[in-house]
């Protein structure tokens, strides 16, 4: 008699099998991998993508291990990616537009580690995983407003200003102004700066200390954007507040 329990066991099997790989692998791939059903793999490569673990990189159900996961392990972000999913998908359904879900990358550079879609036929698309500059990126002023003047200044200096026309991004001045405005509310917007038509908004999850710096992003056309700007907001802002609670709910219960 064994004290191994079948599908606990299968998951971790599988979470070793795409350590050791660093592209993807289809359904058929797993199954053949694992000696698995397909139909017992695709259970499992959903629940793990779904929970943030595996990410999909093409159309072809390839999945692979979630960057965040490979560099810096479960326990730094283990539950931020279980309990985010279904907030982040409702907020995906009452806002009409596409979400997106970023951390801190190495320094200057923010992570986006997860995206849930808008249900419009029109939307903003995105590939994740996409490591972007943190000053061009309404998730990176969100995260470079916690930063100190030496490290904000750093990432300024790096930045290539000067190409994209009038705006917020248009000088380092403009940018960190555009920063240190968001810093007391965590928020950011960046409409028609970041990508031309798009409306880019950021509100930082409020983790407690120890707790990676993460923060969550509606992204949508600009004329959607014009419509409702607070509402949107709003419903950003509960979503973050939400995924804080979640998880703070989860540790006081431990």
């Amino acid at each position: 008699m064994t004290d191994e329990i079948k599908s606990a066991a299968r998951v971790l099997d599988m979470l070793e099998m795409f350590s050791t790989r660093c592209d993807a692998m289809t359904l058929s791939e797993v199954a053949r991998g694992l000696s698995l059903p397909k139909s017992s793999a695709l259970g499992l490569l959903r629940t793990l993508h779904k929970r943030g673990y595996l990410v999909r990189v093409d159309d072809n159900d390839a999945y692979q291990l979630n960057d965040m996961i490979r560099r810096d392990g479960f326990a730094r972000h283990g539950r931020l990616l279980r309990v985010a999913p279904p907030i982040l998908t409702q907020l995906a359904q009452e806002s009409g537009e596409t979400v997106l879900l970023g951390m801190q990358d190495a320094p200057g550079y923010v992570r986006l580690i997860a995206k849930y879609p808008s249900p419009n036929d029109l939307r903003y698309d995105i590939e994740v995983p996409r490591k972007l500059p943190a000053w061009n990126s309404a998730i990176g002023h969100v995260l470079l407003g916690r930063a100190d003047e030496a490290a904000l200044e750093a990432v300024l200096e790096a930045a290539p200003f000067g190409h994209l026309g009038t705006g917020v991004l248009a000088s380092r001045e403009a940018a960190r102004a555009a920063i240190l405005a968001g810093r007391d509310s965590g928020t950011a917007r960046l409409v028609d700066e970041a990508s031309m038509g798009v409306a880019h908004l950021a509100a930082l999850i409020p983790l407690g200390p120890g707790q990676p710096l993460a923060a969550v992003e509606l992204a949508c056309f600009s004329q959607r954007y014009h419509q409702a700007p607070e509402r949107l907001f709003t419903l950003l802002r509960q979503a973050a507040t939400g995924i804080a609670q979640a998880i703070a709910g989860e540790g006081a219960a431990a």
